[in-house]
């Protein structure tokens, strides 16, 4: 049986990140994630028997009219798109298509949206057989053994489908032990078409852990890998590293997690592992700022990690406790400050525009992003993604201003609270870029940075990059 496994084309012009809770434009972040959820599907399906084949039409430039000749080609009976808010209209236009194409496959959809929005999004597509809800690789499996043995997959648990007028929702199945789940099926890929941010080089990313027990009330991770934090074994993860970098020559990773430090002396336990093993591999890991130390953050750097993206959010202690992100803002400036005595690079990641912020709240949130030794930072939108809390608060009080879902992007605006209407969170959120890398002082950290980590070949393409992130 074949199963065809899609990341669909462009959204008019606009290239997307579909992974979990990471719903972006690729411009943002100056890289496409490598389609982890779709390769590790694919990889539970082909030790299942299954033939696979994945397109991320994204990197491979792959624009509709061929991904259908492919696809009538290919003659799948199953096919499954991975998708996000920001381009779920096209998304479910590519299900439409497909399903007049090879009307004999059965096609559904994975990602936090149709998760969160399942009837929603079975209205809108009427090429769609259902949708996979949350954690998708015990689904996806359990679907395609009904498909095959010609059974009724409506029995799938974790499915949602529509008949006449009415939608079903199949329990889900419990959540996965890591550690049985196969490596990705990343030969399925061109793993040299995804580049590490800032270092330029080629890079795969190894699902460290899911879940998370936090409640941040802008995050929509819950709805899809759920709140239990569940780990790989250290043993394991060395495993994958070297077979990633025997197999496919790729030595730079992006640790996958909701946060790589929830559980500590886990991570003390993986660094030592990658240590003990001999293997010289670069990685970047996400943290929360209160789950860190100086001890830790040495040991990530002695293992390779050699930059840390925190979720700081803000510069306010009010903001911070208004976001649900139960820290404080002495969290933020410990963990920049420890990594830095580490000799890891920190990228800082800011929400601007949640409810409650106020100019003066905003502008101390950019002044903190200045004062603190951060080597990169990204201004986000305060965005009411499906599956958050903040979207059933901004809806509750009427303050979505765009229904389209294409704005659904860090990006954009779409949200007017009482204290700060859109128009004027988006000239904040210039202004915050500007100040940041059109900064004397973070430019010379830059330079400096970029020659530690032997990227000053790649400074064309970052400058580019940063010019994107303001003009957005």
């Amino acid at each position: 049986m074949r199963v065809f496994l899609i990341n669909p084309p462009a959204a008019d012009g606009v290239e997307m990140v579909r992974e979990g809770r990471c719903m972006q434009r690729r411009s943002a972040w100056g890289a496409v994630w490598p389609p982890i959820s779709l390769a590790t599907i694919a990889s539970l399906l082909e030790i299942n028997g299954y033939e696979c084949r994945i397109r991320d039409c994204i990197v491979e430039k792959i624009c509709l009219t061929d991904l259908l000749k492919e696809a009538r080609e290919f003659h799948p009976e199953l096919i499954i798109l991975n998708t996000a808010t920001g381009s779920i209209k096209a998304d479910l236009d590519a299900a439409n298509q497909l399903h007049k194409t090879v009307s004999a496959a059965a096609i559904f959809v994975i990602g936090i949206h149709p998760t969160a929005l399942p009837e929603d999004t079975l209205e809108n597509c009427r090429g769609l057989d259902g949708v996979i809800r949350g954690e998708p690789e015990g689904v996806a499996l359990g679907l395609a053994n009904l498909i095959r043995y010609h059974k009724d997959w409506r029995t799938a648990p974790g499915v949602s489908y529509k008949e006449g007028l009415f939608c079903y929702h199949n329990p889900c199945p419990a959540e996965l032990d890591l550690d049985q789940v196969p490596f990705p099926a990343w030969h399925l890929i061109k793993p040299n078409l995804y580049r590490m941010p800032i270092v330029g080089k080629a890079f795969l990313m190894v699902g460290v852990s899911r879940g998370c027990p936090f409640s941040c009330q802008f995050c929509a991770d819950a709805t899809y890998y759920g709140k239990k934090l569940r780990t790989k074994s250290p043993a394991k993860i060395v495993r994958e590293l070297d077979w990633v970098g025997t197999k496919f020559g790729i030595e730079d990773f992006l640790f996958w997690a909701e946060s790589s430090t929830l559980n500590p002396q886990w991570t003390m336990s993986v660094c030592d592992a990658i240590i003990s093993s001999g293997l010289k591999v670069r990685f970047v890991v996400n943290s929360r700022p209160d789950q860190v130390n100086l001890e830790l953050l040495k040991k990530l750097k002695q293992a390779g990690c050699w930059m840390i993206g925190y979720g700081l959010e803000s510069g306010s202690d009010r903001m911070l406790k208004l976001m649900g992100k139960n820290i404080r803002l002495d969290d933020n400036r410990n963990a920049v400050k420890w990594a830095k005595e580490a000799g890891l690079a920190v990228t800082g990641h800011f929400v601007l525009g949640f409810p409650g912020e106020t100019k003066e709240s905003a502008t101390e949130t950019i002044r903190f992003s200045l004062d603190q030794p951060i080597d990169f930072a990204q201004f986000y939108c305060a965005v009411p993604f499906p599956g958050s809390k903040l979207y059933e608060l901004a809806k509750a009080n009427n303050w979505i201003i765009n229904a389209d879902w294409s704005k659904f992007e860090q990006n954009f605006c779409v949200i007017t609270t009482p204290e700060l209407t859109a128009a004027e969170l988006g000239k904040i959120r210039m202004e915050a870029y500007r100040k940041f890398y059109y900064s004397f002082k973070k430019m010379l950290n830059f330079w400096r940075l970029a020659w530690r980590i032997g990227s000053l070949r790649n400074l064309g393409a970052l400058s580019r990059e940063f010019q994107g992130w303001i003009a957005e």
